[in-house]
């Protein structure tokens, strides 16, 4: 959620940030409306032709995209590595500092599109530099952190794994998520977190809850390895354990950092936050993170390209009350969601028959617009239907 890099810090590391200034892009986007902006590094080794990861990497509440840039140096790793990362910024605050992303925050009156705006730069960066669709992560701080939970409920179809870090997930996205297949995840967080509770409040669940619901819905062998991380910087005034669970569908795994005593900081981050507590230092975050990610990509039965306007789909008819019908041009719907415009999945449905022309009841959903996501043989359709 929150934390805060000074102006002076920052001017301080601008150098840092413009080293090898050929790799960096400063780009905008248009999605719902709103111009949108990122902060991409390509690495060394990017060249045209050749297929890389990406990784996201999501600023929390109240800072933005330079910020996350500079802290958590997750530039170095792309770097030696070979990966393209990408530093997205959400949308002002109104009324005070920084940016933010909508997770559904109790309360937050918050409708922007973050997952559909990071789910078009997926496509935008495929376009431009050739990005492997099978190989797309999500990780995060804080409110990056719930992002990321975010794009793996809404988007299993495009992110590979997630790892959030001193984030979490709200109860109505844990209420609501269905995947729909095994997803790798990463949790790292402190005891001692002053920003989001690690035994979790009213608008946020405990983490223990969160690693949990991602074992039973990977499907995990029950009961985690525990592994003592080497406290080899005995003055941070924390220690860390990992929690790895696996024997996961699909060949994926959860990992879980807890940091006793930790704070709401990124391990090894490259300053102490100020009124965030204990930085853990015997790992680093960005690498360990990296490192796990490099494990997975999508599988071959998942379709990752979003077919766009490249496919003739009819809904009909829209607006409805009942049944509708789906018709699409040389492509075969292997399943189906219907989303509300707060990104909560409301239903969902799987076929198996060879046909052109399906049929799908929304009588039971309130009056309202809502999006229906489909899954093909060939890619991803999505089109917007109201309920009367």
């Amino acid at each position: 959620m929150e934390y805060r890099c000074t102006i002076i810090i920052l001017l301080g590391l601008f150098s840092t940030l413009m080293t090898n200034a050929q790799q960096n892009v400063i780009g905008t986007i248009e999605h719902d409306g709103l111009t949108r902006d990122y902060r991409l590094r390509l690495p060394p080794q990017y060249e045209e032709g050749v297929s890389l990861p990406l990784v996201f990497n999501l600023h929390g509440n109240t800072s933005n995209a330079i910020q996350q840039e500079a802290y958590t140096n997750f530039n170095v790793v792309a770097d030696a590595e070979g990966f393209i990362v990408c530093h997205p910024d959400g949308t002002d605050i109104p009324g005070g500092t920084g940016k933010t992303w909508n997770v559904n925050f109790p309360g937050s009156g918050n409708t922007t599109d973050d997952a559909g705006f990071l789910n078009a730069l997926i496509d935008e960066f495929h376009a431009e530099y050739g990005i492997d669709l099978t190989r797309v992560y999500s990780t995060g701080m804080s409110n990056g952190g719930y992002m990321s939970y975010k794009m793996a409920c809404d988007y299993p179809n495009r992110i590979a794994a997630i790892a959030s870090v001193t984030g979490s997930m709200v109860p109505l996205e844990v209420a609501n998520c269905d995947p729909m297949r095994a997803m790798p995840v990463m949790q790292i967080h402190g005891t001692n977190d002053p920003v989001v509770p690690y035994g979790g409040a009213a608008w946020t669940t405990d983490v223990e809850t969160v690693v949990e619901w991602w074992v039973s819905n990977n499907n995990c062998m029950d009961g985690p390895a525990v592994t003592d991380i080497p406290d080899t910087n005995t003055g941070d005034g924390c220690t860390a354990e990992l929690y790895e669970y696996t024997g996961c569908d699909e060949s994926t795994r959860v990992e879980f950092y807890k940091i006793t005593n930790g704070g709401h900081t990124w391990p090894n981050g490259l300053i102490d936050l100020p009124g965030s507590g204990n930085t853990n230092r015997d790992f680093t975050a960005s690498e360990v993170i990296w490192e796990f990610f490099s494990q997975f990509q999508l599988p071959a039965s998942v379709p990752t390209t979003d077919l766009g306007n490249e496919v003739e789909l009819t809904l009909a008819p829209n607006p409805s009350n009942g049944i509708v019908r789906m018709d699409v041009d040389e492509v075969r719907i292997q399943s189906v969601s219907v989303y509300n415009l707060l990104g909560e999945q409301l239903l969902t449905k799987n076929w198996e028959q060879e046909s052109l022309s399906y049929r799908l009841d929304i009588s039971h959903l309130s009056p309202g617009t809502y999006m229906v996501q489909m899954g093909t043989d060939k890619g991803i359709l999505t089109e917007k239907i109201v309920k009367y």
